[in-house]
């Protein structure tokens, strides 16, 4: 649960509610209480967003059926090897343990 405290409205200088979040807007003047975290959160969202479209395994709208189906089987790959990696280490790692284990 969010803890409830107040805080001075930075524009109109009265004392509101403020969970901490930082979509939380002030109860007289309905501006936002922390505007620049505000907007700091919605560049990051588009910083993000822009960087993510910009890939190369990204499916625009525009691509055809054969280069979605290359982008979706080169994608799986990737995180096929992704999860082989971890397996191995997994693997690995236990092996050691049991090596350590055995009284030498």
């Amino acid at each position: 649960m969010s803890q409830v405290r107040e805080i001075k409205c930075p524009q109109c200088g009265k004392w509101t509610l403020w969970e901490g979040d930082i979509n939380d807007r002030c109860l007289y003047c309905d501006s936002f209480l922390e505007s620049h975290s505000f907007s700091r959160g919605i560049e990051k969202k588009a910083r993000e967003e822009a960087m993510r479209e910009n890939g190369f395994l990204y499916i625009r709208p525009g691509d055809g059926p054969v280069k979605r189906a290359l982008k979706r089987s080169i994608s799986a790959f990737r995180w096929l090897g992704i999860y082989l990696q971890v397996a191995f280490f997994i693997v690995v790692t236990i092996i050691i343990v049991l090596i350590s284990l055995i009284p030498g």
